[in-house]
């Protein structure tokens, strides 16, 4: 066992100093190469490597992987990711990983996590465009049937609701537009997508100066700026999708009146659920062992 660790201790480490050569060489002195598990949530060095946006070492040693281990790319932690996962967190050449990945096991795609989220689900999470348009035109010319299964979690969240949850309404139009049929779908909660969105009101607000930066002076002029220009693409992304989703979300038409004496409350989705924060949040980090609120750094 202290062997063992010995050994984990030395590739981590290399793996921290970028040290590619070594990582390589210890992987190849190990059974299980590069799906040797590192970390005591069951990580496999392909699992760090990849979500520490070491491409280059990632694609070695996808390719020194001898063919008797490809079954074994299903691998998942003890939180159900695969290593497709990390790459909808990643932004280094993951579309090269993904494709090495599928190429060498296709139902890497199709895999879900505890939580019955997929890789898919996962870009759209941690607002990765360029994934989630690469997973997604995998199962565009599935039936709808067939598409629920990678774009519903097993709470019955969406991709749609998540994008929405996550405040990332550009991707919200863009899956919206794709997958038109996830516009009615109903979460946990009997809640449509224009339903959340219409609960942030924030998202509505466009100001010409940002009172939290107004009153700091700290910041600087160009970063003030561009923190107004951020505010005013998302009010405008906003404003596109609910657009969009009024003219097509008609759960409004199933409306009725309740008679009694209770007052009207307004609907504050999930106020109280520790369990949708963390989903609405998402920490990518929490898959490496932190604690909920850690520092949200790659570590590397």
């Amino acid at each position: 066992m202290a062997e063992k660790h010995s050994l984990n201790a030395k590739l981590y480490k290399a793996l921290e100093n970028n040290e590619t050569e070594i990582v390589s060489q210890m992987c190849e002195e190990v059974d299980e190469h590069g799906l040797h598990i590192l970390t005591i949530l069951d990580n496999t060095v392909l699992h760090m490597a990849t979500y520490a946006n070491k491409s280059e070492l990632v694609l070695r040693l996808l390719q020194e992987l001898p063919n008797h281990h490809l079954d074994k790319l299903g691998r998942q932690n003890q939180l159900g990711d695969t290593i497709l996962y990390m790459t909808a967190i990643s932004n280094d050449k993951t579309h090269e990983v993904a494709r090495k990945l599928l190429e060498k096991a296709p139902g890497l795609l199709c895999m879900h996590s505890n939580l019955g989220e997929t890789a898919l689900f996962w870009s759209v999470r941690y607002d990765n465009k360029e994934m989630f348009h690469y997973f997604a035109k995998n199962i565009l010319g599935y039936e709808y049937e067939n598409q629920i299964l990678f774009i519903q979690r097993t709470d019955k969240t969406t991709i749609l609701h998540i994008a929405i949850l996550s405040k990332n309404f550009q991707l919200a139009l863009e899956i919206a537009e794709k997958f038109e049929r996830l516009v009615g779908e109903r979460d946990a909660d009997g809640m449509t997508g224009l339903q959340l969105l219409s609960c942030n009101p924030g998202a509505f607000q466009c100001d010409d100066e940002l009172g939290f930066f107004n009153s700091v002076n700290l910041y600087s002029s160009s970063t003030k700026q561009k923190a107004i220009a951020e505010r005013k693409q998302k009010y405008e992304s906003a404003m596109k999708l609910a657009k969009f989703l009024i003219k097509r979300d008609t759960s409004w038409e199933i409306t009725y009146h309740k008679a009694g004496p209770s007052k009207p409350v307004l609907h504050k989705h999930n106020g109280n659920s520790k369990t949708e924060k963390k989903v609405a949040e998402g920490n990518p980090m929490n898959f490496l062992g932190q604690e909920e609120g850690a520092t949200n750094s790659k570590g590397f």
